[in-house]
């Protein structure tokens, strides 16, 4: 089993590339601290089930920095991971290190 903040939230989707900057933007809006956006890996052994989910997620995120100026939002809120499926004993450590992160930068605004 694998250990990571007890401060968590994993909300699984189907494909990283059906999420969009009006969902992460939502979602800080109502109080969540950070995101981190995991998908597949693109590469050699790109596992995509969806053809190109990764790719369309990355074009869509490159926009979020936009998103969060106006939200006056820190940059360090939104991080996007691409992981291999043998690379799975990384995540606690993405994770663990997005809560200090956030340990550092505070807490969303938007919470209070």
């Amino acid at each position: 089993r694998q250990e990571y903040s007890a401060f968590v939230r994993i909300v699984p989707v189907r494909c990283l590339g059906s999420v969009n900057t009006i969902w992460v933007s939502d979602a800080l809006n109502s109080g969540y601290d950070g995101i981190i956006l995991m998908g597949c890996q693109k590469g050699e052994d790109y596992q995509c089930h969806f053809v190109k989910g990764s790719e369309m997620a990355h074009e869509r995120m490159s926009k979020i920095g936009d998103t969060l100026e106006q939200l006056n939002l820190e940059k360090e809120r939104v991080q996007t991971y691409e992981i291999a499926i043998t690379d799975i004993h990384k995540v606690p450590k993405i994770i663990n290190d997005m809560a200090e992160t956030i340990d550092k930068i505070g807490m969303n605004p938007f919470k209070f």
